[in-house]
């Protein structure tokens, strides 16, 4: 599943709140990152991450290897659900 979602935080910001809450919520690991990027693996699936910074607001690309189901794509939008929107 994608998922695009526009916020005022930083990108920097962004990526460390997303590093934070996928260590508090999951046993998922951080497979890579970078300074626009972070990417998580394991049991339960793959999410990646990616922020731009675009027309003063920061846009979250936000991608999953799931669509349903009590795994990686429901965290992923209960973090997106955390960041505030434009």
């Amino acid at each position: 599943m994608r998922y695009l979602v526009m916020t005022h935080v930083s990108p920097e910001d962004v990526i460390r709140r997303a590093r934070e809450y996928f260590a508090a919520n999951t046993l998922l690991e951080v497979a890579d990152q970078s300074n626009d990027m972070i990417r998580f693996e394991g049991d339960i699936g793959v999410a990646a991450i990616r922020v731009d910074r675009e027309h003063g607001h920061t846009n979250v690309h936000a991608e999953t290897d799931r669509v349903v189901g009590l795994d990686v794509t429901d965290i992923t939008k209960r973090f997106l659900y955390t960041l505030e929107h434009v």
